[in-house]
């Protein structure tokens, strides 16, 4: 099976997981969903060039790719009880 390349800069990168960890930081629902093993900074930023690329827009503002960022993880998780205690 063949693997979508980010070919996002590494700027890019950095700016994309410094704004998802600092949404962690302060979105406790959020956190849960950040933290979920199955996903990750760099594919989350694959998933954003890839719907930039879907769009055939040229441009974009930086709320619509932090949302497109957001968006990649799943908006429903299942959270075990022992976790609830801690939101």
């Amino acid at each position: 099976m063949a693997t979508k390349e980010n070919k996002g800069t590494r700027a890019f990168n950095e700016t994309i997981k410094a704004y998802l960890e600092e949404r962690a930081e302060n979105d406790a629902l959020f956190a849960v969903r950040f933290a979920n093993p199955k996903k990750s900074v760099e594919e989350c930023v694959t998933f954003i060039l890839n719907e930039v690329k879907k769009s055939g827009c040229c441009g974009f503002t930086d709320a619509e790719v932090y949302g497109m960022a957001t968006h990649y993880y799943p908006k429903y998780n299942i959270i075990p009880s022992y976790l609830m205690a801690w939101l």
